[in-house]
């Protein structure tokens, strides 16, 4: 008669841990992406959505002065702007974020 509450088999008892593989393309991508951000290119583009968000801290998307804003309307343009500057800063935390990782991973 066999058991009836032991391990069967020869596989796996689940003490080995799990083994991830790294997506190539994946990789290669965010070497572009860390190569773009130390380009001129990149630091003119940083410049530029740098001062796009000073502008929405200060200014409604319509360009209307916050110390100037019909009060009733500036909930909601306010809410775009912040919606504005949260996608400029992904877009620029996205590449340095990008950068820090391959050079953390070349200095091993």
């Amino acid at each position: 008669m066999a058991e009836q509450h032991g391990i069967i088999g020869d596989d796996n008892f689940g003490t080995e841990l799990p083994v991830t593989q790294p997506d190539e393309a994946g990789i290669l991508e965010e070497r572009h992406m860390a190569k773009f951000s130390k380009t001129k290119e990149y630091g003119k583009l940083k410049e530029h959505l740098d001062q796009r968000i000073e502008f929405y801290q200060a200014f409604l998307p319509n360009g209307e002065d916050l110390r100037n804003a019909d009060v009733t309307k500036l909930g909601q343009q306010w809410a775009v702007a912040n919606a504005i500057i949260a996608e400029f800063k992904a877009v620029l935390l996205t590449y340095e974020n990008a950068r820090d990782a391959v050079e953390g991973s070349d200095a091993q």
